[in-house]
Formats: structure tokens, C-alpha cells, sequence
């Protein structure tokens, strides 16, 4: 929903989103251009390469936006007007490993192309081309495209079997987003709205991070443990020990030490669910689902947080997260 004050601020309109069906926007000749034309409704500044990309060994298919971010990564961006569209998730995938051996000489006459098509240039040379992409390429020692392309999926909607299979995606290393972008009719006008769902800003750094440390954790003990069950075998907790929700807290929450609702108690069971006992309402849960449940709740909007390690975000009561408990152990124990 809009909310449109008028003059005096004191009267306003709610404006209710539609849908492009309704309007009759169509994928190709609507929505395309105008991301072609001001990418940045897609959250970050891009470099706009090619537009329906077809240059596939034996294969049809067209991609719909071809870009270059600031870090000089490839970013495939497949658009779908509503929700209904099924397997864009997979889609995207299969064109981003198409142009993953793309490299700057591969892509300059496709470039080249869309400048004369699109841009209104005559005769744009190579050397003129490529130094535009190694200028907007924020990187001081850049000379080549990454080999990892990222993908951007764009629509009015997602289905939850799309936003549980990006999530998962995310989490495994691919670099995967959605944007939403929701049309409004304000008199004669549509006014769209974007909004990034996948991953939250608020998560986005705390994803990288958590993969770093598990890389780091794998490198070093060959396999990947649970948290929980390396703290409670070695001792490092046990039941009855108290643990608070209190590190790497979401901006919309606080830590409070009386509220009993950033507080729980080790069970010392190795289960999926019962690892630690909420006191807020005396249950047993899984660290990593119930942080979830609650960073979902106390979002305003009641997005999803994407993945959480629960791990990382609770403390022992000397204030150390028990991620980085268990991983002093791992290093201490591999010396």
C-alpha cells in the first residue's frame, strides 16, 4: 500500500497495489524496458550488456537482461510478471551457467550491438567498449569478469516453492536474489514500487559471514559438526546452563536482560527440535528455527530473515556466542 498525503499533510489516500495483469503490462515490452533503462529499480547500480541474449550453443533460449555489477561479476536478471510463471529459479540458473566462461572479448560484440540497437551510438569501437565496462567496474585491479555470475529474479510475485529453493540456493553459496515489484494506479499514472524479499539487507552480510566461518570450520576438522553437539559432548554446555539472545540482533530488535523472551535454557539433548528450552514460554526448540521464528515476528513487515544460524546470535552468560565457542574448540583441538 501507498499512503498519499495531500496538501496541509492533515488529509490522505491509500492507494492499494493492482496487478500488471490488470493494467495490461506485459514482460517484454514493458517491464524489460523500463529495467533496461533504470536498473537501479533492481537495488544496486548495473551495467546494462545485452538485452534478450541468445547466443546459446545449440539452445533457443533468450535471457531477458544481461548486466555487470560494480565488482565486475556477470548478473543474469530474468524477469516474470506475476508468480505463476513457474521454474524461473531453474531458468536462471541454467543461463547463468551458459555465460559463467563469458569474457570481456567474448562479450564486447553483444555490447557493441546493444549500444548501436539501444543506446543510439554509430559505431562504437571496442577499445571505447571495454574501457566503459572497466570504469564502471569498481575494482582497482580488475581485467576480467568473474566466472561466478550472479542472478537476479524479478517479478510481481514469488511462489513459495520459488523463495524455499532461492533460500536454499543462497545458503549453498549462489548468489541469488528477488526483487518484487509492485504496480500502483494513481490517477492516470502507475507508480511501481520495488522491494528486495531475497536476500533482507539486514541478513545479507550476516550470510556471508556464517559462510566464511563454516568454510573455515570445514578446512579444519575435514567434516561438518553441529554446533550444539560439539558444545555438549566436550562440556563446553550443559544442562541447565542459561543462553541469551543478545549478538548480531536485526535493527528492529533489542537485546533486553529481564525479558524472558531473549532468554533460554540448554537441555542437553542432541534432537532436530529440543536442543534449548524457550523461557518465554517454557517449549523446546531447535536454536536455529526458534531465532528464525522470532527475527520473522519482530520484523515489521514479518519478512522472512532467510537463513539463520541461530548459533551465532546467542550467547553464554559470559557474552561469547556459542558458534565462536565451539570453533576456539575446533582450532585449539587441531593444534
Amino acid at each position: 500500500m501507498i499512503l498519499s498525503v495531500q496538501n496541509g499533510l492533515k488529509s490522505f489516500e491509500k492507494i492499494e497495489p493492482t496487478s500488471f495483469c490488470e493494467l495490461n503490462i506485459w514482460e517484454r515490452h514493458h517491464i524489460q524496458e523500463w529495467i533496461r533503462q533504470a536498473p537501479e529499480i533492481l537495488g544496486e547500480e548495473l551495467l546494462v550488456v545485452s538485452i534478450e541474449f541468445d547466443r546459446f550453443v545449440n539452445s533457443h533460449d533468450r535471457l531477458d537482461v544481461l548486466a555487470i555489477d560494480r565488482q565486475g561479476n556477470i548478473v543474469v536478471v530474468e524477469l516474470k510478471r506475476d508468480a505463476y510463471a513457474g521454474y524461473a529459479d531453474l531458468q536462471a540458473i541454467r543461463y547463468a551457467a551458459m555465460v559463467s566462461s563469458l569474457t570481456i572479448d567474448n562479450l564486447l560484440p553483444y555490447y557493441i550491438a546493444y549500444q548501436k540497437k539501444y543506446l543510439g551510438k554509430e559505431d562504437p569501437s571496442k577499445d571505447t567498449s571495454r574501457t566503459n565496462i572497466e570504469e564502471f567496474v569498481n575494482q582497482d585491479n580488475f581485467e576480467e569478469l568473474s566466472s561466478s555470475p550472479r542472478i537476479i529474479l524479478c517479478s510481481e510475485n514469488f511462489s513459495q516453492e520459488i523463495t524455499t529453493t532461492v533460500l536454499w540456493l543462497n545458503q549453498s553459496g549462489l548468489d541469488i536474489s528477488c526483487i518484487r515489484i509492485t504496480p500502483h494506479k494513481i490517477g492516470d499514472q502507475v507508480v511501481i514500487v520495488p522491494s528486495k524479499i531475497i536476500p533482507l539487507q539486514e541478513s545479507k552480510q550476516y550470510l556471508i559471514d556464517i559462510r566464511k566461518k563454516e568454510e573455515l570450520q570445514e578446512k579444519k576438522t575435514g567434516y561438518r559438526q553441529r554446533t550444539m553437539k560439539i558444545l555438549i559432548e566436550n562440556k563446553l554446555l550443559k544442562e541447565g546452563d542459561k543462553i541469551f539472545l543478545k549478538n548480531g540482533l536485526p535493527p528492529f530488535m533489542k537485546f533486553e536482560k529481564d525479558n524472558p523472551k531473549y532468554s533460554a535454557t540448554i537441555t542437553g539433548k542432541l534432537g532436530q527440535s529440543d536442543s534449548i528450552r524457550w523461557d518465554f514460554d517454557g517449549k523446546e526448540y531447535a536454536i536455529s528455527a526458534l531465532t528464525w521464528a522470532l527475527f520473522k515476528e519482530n520484523n515489521p513487515e514479518h519478512k522472512d530473515p532467510g537463513g539463520v544460524n541461530g548459533n551465532w546470535h546467542w550467547v553464554n552468560e559470559k557474552g561469547k556466542n556459542l558458534w565462536n565457542i565451539a570453533e576456539d574448540f575446533i582450532t585449539k583441538k587441531g593444534e
